[in-house]
């Protein structure tokens, strides 16, 4: 035992995903690939840092702390908060929109902020200062609501983001508990009520993120690990615990982007398509991939009814889940849905409960899951209105979310390979064409423990024919010029430091920039004179993950 242990000393991983029913955990070797022990459990809602404690204990039964590499968190924190309103207070800060108040209008029908400031200043396409920021203004408002949370956001900062990066030192300076500017999640994108609305819900939940991050941190020094702690966001790659403490919005989607990876994993998707459904207990999850690569959105990730610029996976998510509450209408009919209930093969007499797929499951016996009597009988009254046995009942149940998943995973294209994976689903999927992978029930664990880094930027360098200049918007500044070769070759270089910077506060420090472009001109002539644009499209990379 020793000796196995001293061949695979630093190179284990513990991928952990908190689900709403589950608290998945795993132990993964990863120079074999190979699953060495897992553990599942029932997630602690009141305090998600205790179903963590108790996944990462059992998993170092069979682990010494120094083999860990990487303990690796996917959570669906952020999206519960934001859903259920638990966000932090935030005061709004808009730059630029006094003369355009349909843009204003429409970012404060989207979110409702605890206080507005909105002042003269921002810039215009091409970078250029409109107006004088006013600072007085600022510096008051930034008094007035110390201690608190802010999003600023000025027009046109992804092209120049000074105005808001000086708003950022005002506030910082008379103190505040946590500030994001809008530059920092547009990436060089333009929408500016996307790009407002990230910003705000960004520090809506830095507060909540922040306890979490502290929770799980401290459960894993607690049992000496010293290895880092990461933090999975919404396109499947880790972030460091500091990174996510500033950015907590980029993990809105971690859970389904965890199953996502953990699928084509277990599944052995190499180079061909398929489409991929994680079953939960209040929705099932479905994403699509082409070419052996996972489809990402090109609008970003949408929560509720915001839309924002966060990098995300192509998920579309159906109401349908093992905890969906099963309900008979006036003539019979059968819905399975949206509501999520508590079954009752998991409650206690006096317990409020609803009947569920999970409870189908447990009457026939095709899952351990809890009390048998109770579902027992809970299939045995609603049988009865049908005037079917409680046999019957379950398996007509059972057959419902069959078919709704069938239907899904056939809605979702013609790929030729439909993979499921989640806790209930091997029960569900049927159909030649569908299969489940051994490990389905721990897929998102899987996919946190085998994640690495991902991290995109693109460079937009516009050719001005109207003063002759070559303009280049980078995230954080601009570049200009009338000599083209030099524009390009500053550009190129910010680009390749800017990602390398980035991906060494997302905790790797031994990524490496690839540069790829795309020119555009007018008409057919291929020349200087005619060059429109030059997008920089640069990926940072782990070779070795």
């Amino acid at each position: 035992m020793r000796k196995e242990r001293e061949n695979r000393r630093k190179r284990l991983t513990i991928g952990i995903d908190v689900g709403g029913t589950n608290t998945d955990g795993v132990l993964y070797d990863t120079e074999e690939r190979r699953i060495i022990s897992s553990e599942k459990i029932p997630t602690n809602h009141a305090d998600y840092r205790d179903s963590i404690e108790a996944a990462l204990g059992r998993l170092l039964r069979t682990a010494d702390s120094e083999e860990i590499i990487s303990l690796n968190i996917s959570t669906t924190l952020s999206t519960n908060a934001l859903l259920e309103g638990k966000g932090a207070s935030v005061a709004l800060v808009l730059i630029g929109y006094e003369d355009f108040p349909h843009i204003k209008d429409e970012i404060l029908r989207t979110v409702s902020p605890a206080a507005l400031l909105s002042v003269r200043g921002g810039h215009n396409g091409w970078g250029k200062e409109r107006e004088p920021l006013d600072r007085e203004a600022l510096t008051r408002f930034a008094r007035e609501e110390a201690g608190g949370y802010f999003a600023v956001s000025s027009l046109y900062s992804p092209r120049n983001p000074l105005h808001e990066m000086e708003a950022a030192g005002i506030i910082r300076a008379a103190g505040c508990a946590g500030i994001t500017c809008g530059h920092e999640m547009a990436r060089s994108k333009l929408n500016s009520v996307k790009r407002t609305v990230t910003a705000f819900l960004n520090s809506s939940l830095m507060e909540v993120t922040e306890r979490l991050i502290q929770g799980v941190e401290f459960c894993a020094a607690s049992h000496g690990l010293r290895c880092p702690v990461m933090f999975l966001r919404s396109d499947s790659s880790l972030v460091c615990g500091q990174w996510c403490a500033r950015f907590p919005l980029e993990t809105v989607f971690s859970g389904p982007a965890a199953s996502m990876r953990g699928a084509m994993l277990l599944g052995g998707v190499r180079d061909e398509d398929a489409v991929v459904a994680d079953m939960g207990g209040t929705s099932t999850d479905i994403g699509v991939v082409k070419g052996g690569k996972a489809v990402y959105s090109k609008e970003g990730a949408s929560i509720g009814s915001y839309r924002t610029m966060i990098p995300s996976l192509e998920i579309h998510s159906i109401a349908l889940g093992g905890d969906s509450a099963v309900k008979l209408g006036k003539g019979g009919e059968l819905t399975v849905g949206p509501e999520r209930v508590r079954p009752y093969c998991r409650t206690s007499e006096g317990e409020e409960c609803g009947y569920t797929p999970s409870d189908a499951l447990s009457a026939l016996g095709a899952a351990a899951i809890g009390s048998c009597g109770r579902s027992l009988r809970a299939s045995n009254e609603y049988g009865g209105r049908l005037g079917v046995s409680a046999v019957e009942f379950a398996r007509l149940v059972r057959g419902e979310v069959s078919k709704r998943l069938s239907e899904a995973l056939h809605g979702s294209g013609e790929e030729s390979r439909r993979i499921c994976v989640g806790a209930p689903v091997a029960s569900f999927a049927c159909g030649g064409d569908c299969s489940v992978p051994e490990e389905a029930a721990i897929a998102s664990a899987v996919g946190a423990a085998s994640s690495s880094l991902s991290l995109s930027c693109t460079v937009s360098i516009l050719h001005s024919f109207f003063d002759g200049n070559f303009y280049a918007f980078l995230p954080a500044g601009q570049i200009r010029g009338t000599d083209f070769e030099s524009v390009y070759s500053r550009s190129r270089a910010a680009l390749e430091k800017y990602l390398i910077e980035q991906a060494a506060l997302m905790g790797f420090n031994d990524a490496a920039a690839e540069i790829s472009e795309e020119r555009e001109y007018i008409g057919k002539e291929r020349s200087l004179m005619s060059l429109a644009s030059v997008a920089l499209n640069g990926k940072a990379v782990v070779h070795d993950a």
